[in-house]
């Protein structure tokens, strides 16, 4: 692990258990002075023993996961830690909603100072029945959001035109899989039916576009289960890294996927797989940890280094900030992943900061072309409108009339 992406992951931790403990407060905060009850610190007692036991549980079953893995305790917690993420989403959306309702209850006490104990009576219903409904509604769609996030996965069927294209690829399928996260939600029998419901489409080839694991104890296992994979890939798979690998161990994960297994690892290297007129290369790029332009003009010169000019080049970028840089050396399509899809889309627009333009599905400039990928995996099952996603690649002729 690189002091960079020490300091990342530190940060990022930091900023996570702060923004959840604030949350988590501030909401209890919210509820129980819309709720007025008589004896506040019992509800917050309460509730500190639920909030407790619930981190409790979810820590015991995120460090001892692949220990539990396969005992009688393994579902129910794993069941309990997506309802968690559910519940904790469902407070932060409860958050905005229930200030609103403390503003108005504010406004309506202030301009109303005498009234009648009816009145009164009743108002003070409305709010509280407004301080169990609301966290009541996000709560119960952030959880079920959570477990069909967790449950559902799409096999995606994209298919790319070229002129030009070389007739090796007229008939060519290739499937990728991307931010896979074997970790804490995902675990060994999610990706076995990420690998059957792959084989079922037949691809001639597999390409994994980073963020693989997450949980480093499966390393073993996934290189075993990567192994057998391959063996029923006619043309194997490739590889490149993601962020993750590099907030876990990136040397160890390259060194186990090289050894252990036959996928081809490419880290800011190509494989030309098919000659010709017109000749096929597989490239892949590294993870950009500066996250800079002109780093990834570096990469890439790497990357592409040997490759004839008039060559088609499928290119693997884990992060779609690449697709810029693509677009303007016109390669023909770059797959890529990273922003889960945006994770959290409504009307068409994620409310997750994807921090880049190219972060869900098709993107075009000219003949290149670029796709990304909702990834097959996640590390946070709360998912709207882009669930878990493998992508079939197939591509034609321009000019043909089908």
């Amino acid at each position: 692990m690189t002091l960079d992406a020490m300091t990342i992951r530190m940060i990022f931790n930091v900023v996570i258990v702060l923004i959840v403990v604030g949350g988590l407060t501030g909401f209890w905060y919210l509820v129980l002075k819309l709720l007025q009850p008589e004896k506040k610190i019992w509800w917050w007692l309460g509730y500190i023993v639920v909030v407790i036991g619930l981190g409790v549980s979810m820590r015991h079953f995120i460090i001892n996961q692949v220990e539990l893995f396969g005992t009688s305790s393994y579902l129910p917690l794993q069941l309990l830690r997506t309802e968690t993420y559910g519940f904790m989403m469902g407070i932060l959306l409860a958050i905005p909603v229930l200030l609103v309702m403390l503003g108005i209850q504010w406004l309506v006490n202030r301009n109303s100072k005498s009234v009648e104990p009816e009145m009164g009576s009743s108002r003070r219903k409305f709010f509280q029945t407004a301080a169990v409904a609301i966290p009541a509604a996000t709560i119960g769609g952030a959880s079920y959001a959570a477990f069909r996030g967790q449950s559902e996965i799409k096999v995606t069927h994209e298919t790319f035109r070229y002129k030009n294209l070389p007739n090796a690829l007229r008939h060519y399928k290739i499937a990728q899989i991307s931010d896979v996260h074997l970790g804490p939600c995902i675990d060994l029998d999610d990706f076995d039916i990420i690998v059957n419901l792959v084989l079922k489409e037949k691809p001639d080839r597999v390409v994994i576009t980073g963020d693989l694991i997450d949980k480093i104890d499966w390393l073993p296992e996934l290189s075993e289960k990567i192994k057998d994979f391959a063996k029923q890939v006619p043309d194997g798979i490739d590889y490149i890294i993601g962020n993750h690998e590099y907030f876990r161990d990136a040397p160890l994960i390259l060194e186990t996927f090289r050894t252990k297994t036959p996928m081809r690892v490419l880290v800011n290297q190509h494989v030309k797989i098919f000659d010709g007129p017109r000749p096929v290369y597989i490239a892949g790029v590294d993870y950009d940890l500066k996250r800079k332009k002109s780093n990834r003009e570096l990469i890439l010169d790497e990357t592409l280094n040997g490759i004839p000019k008039d060559a088609f080049v499928i290119l693997l970028a884990h992060h779609p900030e690449f697709f810029e840089e693509a677009f303007a050396r016109k390669i023909p399509l770059t797959l890529s992943g990273h922003t889960h899809g945006g994770q959290i889309v409504i009307g068409g627009q994620s409310l997750v900061p994807v921090g880049t333009p190219y972060w869900k599905g098709r993107y075009s400039d000219g003949e290149s072309q670029g796709y990304v990928n909702n990834g097959t995996g996640h590390w946070y099952p709360v998912r709207v409108d882009c669930p878990r996603e493998i992508t079939i690649v197939q591509f034609k002729e321009a000019d043909r009339k089908y």
